[in-house]
């Protein structure tokens, strides 16, 4: 078990509290290209480089995991009764954010609910979706699933926050199927 250092930060969106744990990269600058793609010496935070390394590297889940209760042990102790992270934007064999959720809910003694929302139709990447055309894109997308929350406290997490549309439409949905509580929690910031 190791819990590394974090710096928390507050998230606003529709929930009753919403935090970040630490900023995904500290700095970053140009090295050169290695044919067409310019290459970069990148110093990520200690949850920044175990979340990069489980989402890129198939590293493991268990630090951030560790982390992650910490936090929520300390903050939400006993206010939580199932974790749902986001439906995925891409096909990965294993789901990053899932990993991370239903981890975090094994060591609560609670449900992870994967299926609690999905995406009805195919999106890209947010990161790759100009800021104003995001919202509209993932109201269409993301839609109730067949996990139920009505009346429950959610937990929902996710591994990476950019903007955070995707996270903020799926409180939105979560809310309409009766979810009496939802609280947000993003491993990582990328800006």
């Amino acid at each position: 078990m190791a819990i590394v250092e974090v710096h928390p930060e507050q998230i606003d969106g529709p929930w009753i509290e919403g935090f970040v744990l630490d900023r995904h990269v500290i700095s970053s600058r140009p090295i050169g290209y290695v044919g067409e793609h310019m290459q970069f010496e990148t110093t990520r935070s200690a949850l920044g480089e175990l979340v990069y390394q489980l989402k890129y590297r198939q590293g493991p889940v268990n630090d951030i995991v560790d982390t992650a209760l910490a936090f929520v042990n300390e903050r939400w102790s006993g206010v939580v009764d199932c974790v749902v992270p986001p439906p995925p934007s891409l096909h990965r064999i294993k789901q990053p954010a899932a990993q991370i959720a239903a981890a975090i809910a094994e060591a609560l003694g609670i449900p992870a609910f994967a299926a609690a929302t999905v995406k009805a139709t195919a999106t890209p990447q947010m990161k790759n979706v100009p800021l104003h055309e995001r919202a509209p894109l993932l109201a269409a997308a993301i839609q109730p699933g067949t996990d139920r929350v009505h009346g429950r406290r959610v937990l929902l997490v996710d591994d990476l926050w950019e903007t955070g549309s995707t996270l903020r439409r799926v409180a939105e949905v979560l809310k309409q199927m009766g979810a009496s509580e939802v609280r947000a929690l993003a491993m990582t910031r990328t800006k």
